[in-house]
């Protein structure tokens, strides 16, 4: 039997275990995800509640070996049954002390601590282990991985490195459907970014450009007469957002109506012709340069968890 074979066999004897033990612990714990769809290297948080239903307060620990307090069980459905995965990499996380009859959540991305590689029918669960008491297991948890519609790819130098810059269109849900970004190094075997833009008009195609900086500038419709303007910088991360109207413009002939579009300057730089944007008092002659552009506050990311997937 191969090593692979051995870390499955041990992980499926986790699972068999963990379903065999007695639910006399002194906590409860229950897992859910906000929702059921996911693109391929998202972030896939799973909240994870625990409850003291005992008499007396409890701490939550690791024990003497570091082995974490709270852990996960991941299986993806391959055929007819779901075949566990092993965990790439190991996650510690803080004490954390309930008092009897308190409960606290976590959110734990569970992408880094595994890795979703294929598309297809997961279900997860956490396990919280309790000195003296064996383990407690929540109900499995199923969510699905897509792929994604792409849109538009392009290999782009950074650092002597030729990263990808792919652009996808993905709906979470039944009611949008969202622009999302992803930066990888193939070649690595790294994705950098896997960046929700937000919501896209279904009909019609992002607009991009590369600055002199290695900076992604994309342009796409997100409502009727409304554009949405991103810079992202090589690694994906967001550095400004602003929001553009179509400009009504009077002619000879009557109103025309100017939607904006990417354009580049003679120097590289990249800028928005036409349209109006939302905000007046945000100049914007080079987007490019930052310097100039005053970015709007940008929502906070989701709660991280009390501990973290080591590196």
């Amino acid at each position: 039997m191969g090593l692979s074979m051995r870390h499955l066999a041990v992980i499926c004897a986790l699972w068999f275990l963990a379903a065999a033990l007695p639910a006399m612990a002194q906590i409860s714990v229950a897992a859910q995800t906000q929702r059921s769809d996911f693109l391929l290297y998202e972030r896939v948080d799973l909240l994870v509640t625990v409850t003291n239903i005992g008499d007396t307060d409890i701490i939550l620990n690791n024990d003497d070996k570091q082995h974490p307090w709270l852990s996960f069980l991941l299986s993806r459905h391959d055929q007819h049954n779901y075949m566990p995965i092993r965990q790439e990499r190991d996650s510690t996380f803080d004490p954390v002390t309930l008092k009897a009859g308190e409960h606290k959540t976590f959110r734990v991305n569970l992408t880094p601590l595994f890795t979703f590689r294929e598309e297809g029918e997961y279900r997860a669960a956490a396990v919280i282990d309790l000195p003296g008491q064996g383990q407690v297991v929540s109900d499995n948890v199923p969510f699905t991985v897509m792929r994604g519609q792409k849109v538009w790819s392009q290999v782009h130098p950074v650092e002597g490195s030729e990263r990808v810059f792919t652009l996808l269109r993905f709906s979470p849900d039944s009611d949008s459907t969202k622009l999302y970004l992803r930066v990888e190094d193939p070649a690595e075997n790294l994705v950098y970014a896997n960046l929700g833009l937000g919501d896209i008009v279904a009909s019609v195609d992002p607009s991009e450009l590369f600055d002199p900086e290695g900076n992604l500038h994309v342009l796409y419709p997100s409502a009727l007469g409304t554009y949405t303007y991103t810079r992202t910088n090589p690694d994906g991360k967001l550095l400004h957002e602003a929001i553009f109207k179509t400009e009504a413009v009077r002619g000879p002939s009557g109103v025309e109506r100017i939607p904006p579009r990417l354009a580049k300057l003679d120097d590289g730089n990249v800028t928005v012709v036409g349209g109006v944007e939302e905000d007046p008092n945000n100049p914007r002659e080079k987007l490019s340069d930052g310097q100039v552009v005053k970015t709007a506050a940008m929502p906070a990311p989701p709660t991280a968890p009390a501990g973290s997937a080591k590196q």
